[in-house]
């Protein structure tokens, strides 16, 4: 048995906020029980209390999708989540420290590393066709839904990705010439003028031959043996030494068509912030039945059978892993939710096929101070261009085991 211990927030907890002491009402927990009910142990010390949450609203924000941490790229059309296309956008440097002028001798290609990760058919070939870039564009700056175009008549190559992870695309002599210009030039201002008059390159599906996306890895290394296994711009001369040029800029051009399953009891979140939800939540002071809390949780529930069902044999997602609560009282939820950490953060638990999230060390302090009303964001992962997405199970699932809850167990 634990001993009791009454907090004296004065004492303990003086200059806590209070937000943090209104975010204990969220965490999860494993053990069934019907919602509203109480379980006394054996030794009549512990008191378990179950509690609804009350409504999921479905919440929506178009987000960044340039300068993440990888950049997808491809076309598929997933029933669940929708057809999705993405063209991918990245320009090299200028930094002529790193790859100086390019002698007519030296061979130029672009090399494309993608870290492994498939969305779609993995049985299937994804084609591409490169361009370079019609219009100016920044990483910081690009939306998803965004369109950027590209000339049809400056081909740089094409290339197939099944198994392998790289793809290399030599550069042709008129590319390398006007790219010379900009590296060798030494007026200043170069920055401006190189991203109109020579904004990248588009790596753009087949969407008529391809059903996956694949994510390309830019590295964060500008120099050392990563160079070489990360997307560079490299230069080879006759006596076989390189020379490596990172991304200045990249980013995708991604449409989502809309029209997918549209589930009535369970809810879509999805790392892009297209999709995720606002918790309301049934809960008071009076609900506690101690002023000892041994662990507050809340829980939420995958909708495995439909995520599972939706796809054909060999098709994945990429997997989620990690749930997050946030708080946002005012101004833009998806800004907010996109620039700040989360309040909480809850790994998957396989066991369950969900997220419970652990308040417990906090969870005697909303004891001691006034019930503040704030707003909490459920969302999952972070937007890191992996378009990651679930299916959680809402508060009218048919199966009511499976509907989130709050569990708090207290010492009496």
């Amino acid at each position: 048995m634990m001993p009791y211990r009454n907090f004296r927030p004065n004492v303990f907890f003086k200059g806590m906020s209070v937000v943090a002491l209104a975010l204990l009402l969220f965490a999860g927990c494993e053990e069934p029980g019907i919602v509203g009910g109480a379980f006394i142990d054996d030794e009549g010390n512990l008191v378990t209390n179950e509690f609804p949450v009350k409504e999921m609203t479905p919440t929506s924000s178009v987000s960044y999708s340039g300068r993440l941490d990888v950049v997808p790229m491809g076309h598929y059309s997933d029933p669940l989540f929708g057809e999705i296309t993405s063209v991918g956008l990245i320009r090299p440097d200028l930094n002529s420290i790193t790859l100086n002028r390019i002698d007519s001798t030296e061979q130029v290609a672009l090399k494309l590393v993608f870290n492994g990760t498939e969305y779609g058919d993995t049985l299937s070939t994804a084609f591409f066709d490169v361009y370079e870039v019609a219009e100016p564009w920044r990483g910081k700056q690009l939306r998803y839904g965004d369109q950027i175009s590209y000339d049809l008549t400056k081909k740089i190559g094409s290339f197939a990705i099944a198994q392998a992870d790289t793809a290399v695309l030599p550069m042709p002599e008129d590319w390398i010439f006007r790219y010379n210009g900009f590296i060798s030039d030494t007026t200043g201002g170069t920055d401006s003028s190189y991203v109109f008059g020579m904004p990248g390159f588009a790596i753009v599906p087949d969407v008529a031959r391809s059903q996956k996306m694949v994510f390309l890895d830019l590295g964060t290394d500008a120099s050392g043996a990563v160079e070489s296994e990360t997307t560079r711009l490299y230069s080879e001369d006759t006596t076989g030494t390189f020379q490596y040029q990172r991304m200045a800029d990249w980013g995708a051009a991604v449409q989502r068509d809309p029209s997918a399953i549209q589930p009535t009891t369970s809810y879509k979140a999805m790392n892009t912030f297209e999709a995720f939800q606002k918790i309301d939540y049934e809960f008071t002071r009076e609900s506690l039945v101690s002023q000892n809390l041994a662990r507050v949780e809340m829980i939420f529930y995958e909708d495995t059978q439909l995520l599972d069902g939706s796809l054909p044999g060999g098709h994945v997602r990429p997997a989620v892993t990690r749930a997050n609560i946030h708080i946002v009282d005012e101004g833009d939820v998806g800004e907010e939710v996109f620039a700040s950490s989360p309040v909480f953060t809850a790994v998957k638990d396989t066991s369950i096929n969900g997220f419970r999230f652990n308040l417990t060390s906090t969870a005697n302090l909303f004891l001691f101070d006034t019930l503040q009303t704030h707003k909490y964001y459920l969302t999952v992962e972070s937007n890191n261009g992996l378009l990651q997405q679930t299916l959680l199970h809402g508060p009218e699932s048919p199966d009511e085991s499976k509907r989130p809850h709050i569990i708090v167990t207290a010492i009496e």
